[in-house]
């Protein structure tokens, strides 16, 4: 961040021959509606995981709360430009938060892959989660020391910012380029659903409750892989920004001017958020409890989609 010199108080006008942190004062109209549309995909994503009892999807709910809370700091700095809380508060939010979005996309990933068998893909659901979710955490505590780093020496007046910056754009380039290496896993084991005309349904994998509506179920699934690939795009949109802002330095074009940041995070942000709320996991992907591992005629492992109710009442009969 900016080396700082005597401050005004944090509810001053803006003073060009003082610029605050951001460069510019922040929208109150886009801090407005972006807490709005934020505070409705969360309150929505919530809903729909106590609803379906998918414990999981919380990472969603998490990410958009943390969202939620950068937008509000920005719409409270909109009003007081030289606020050092509000400034921190945003911008570790807004780092932080779509890691949990990019937490979420790797569970849904291992579940394509449990329901569409080993062969979609090099790794294993766990191997995709604890891997790339190590390199997420890692690469968020890089950036979050070299945030201390230039914080602490933007403090001084002399101080240098540069190895704290380094720090951190060291920290967003590693967690893009490994999203970059995900996308690419994760399209190659989309690709592979479509082979041999299966399409992203392959219905010897389904319970026969399922199997008897296989257009809604193929419709279903293809309407998740497509939103996840949405979303998965939105974020590394989204990285790229930060990192070419970030390598420009704390007084470069990109990083004080705000409409860059509205339509390069927000807005890429709301896009990965809602997009969810309107292909809701819950409502395609098996419970943990509803598979089950069952050997095929050649030995080989498959995953089995079966609802808990078949599975008891074919235990009764």
């Amino acid at each position: 961040m900016p080396n700082s010199t005597t401050s005004p108080p944090s509810c001053s006008s803006f003073d060009p021959t003082n610029p605050p942190n951001y460069g510019y004062t922040p929208s109150l109209a886009a801090g407005i509606v972006f807490v709005i549309l934020f505070g409705i995909a969360t309150t929505a994503q919530l809903a729909q995981t106590v609803i379906s009892r998918r414990w999981w999807l919380l990472v969603f709910v998490l990410g958009g709360i943390g969202e939620l809370l950068g937008w509000i700091a920005r719409t409270w700095a909109s009003q007081c430009v030289y606020s050092e809380l509000a400034f921190k508060i945003q911008i570790s939010t807004l780092i932080f938060s779509p890691a949990f979005f990019a937490a979420g996309i790797y569970i849904i990933l291992g579940y394509i892959i449990r329901i569409f068998g080993p062969w979609t893909s090099p790794l294993t659901a766990r191997q995709y989660l604890w891997i790339f979710c190590t390199i997420d955490f890692f690469s968020l505590l890089v950036q979050a020391v070299g945030g201390g780093m230039a914080s602490a020496a933007g403090s001084e007046p002399d101080g240098n910012v540069k190895p704290g910056t380094d720090t951190m754009i060291a920290g967003i380039v590693f967690q893009l380029a490994a999203n970059l290496v995900f996308a690419s896993l994760f399209a190659s084991v989309i690709a592979k659903t479509y082979q041999k005309g299966k399409g992203i349904l392959n219905v010897d994998h389904l319970s026969i409750s399922q199997r008897e509506r296989p257009a809604t179920t193929t419709k279903r699934l293809r309407t998740l892989a497509g939103a996840t690939t949405i979303s998965t795009l939105a974020l590394i949109a989204r990285g790229v920004y930060r990192s070419i802002e970030l390598i420009q330095g704390w007084r470069g074009y990109l990083i004080t001017t705000e409409s860059y940041f509205i339509g390069l995070d927000g807005a890429l942000m709301v896009i990965a958020v809602a997009i969810f709320v309107f292909a809701n996991p819950c409502w395609v992907l098996p419970r943990k409890a509803d598979c089950y591992e069952a050997r095929s005629e050649n030995g080989s492992q498959e995953v089995v989609i079966e609802k808990a109710v078949d599975v008891q009442s074919n235990s009764e009969n």
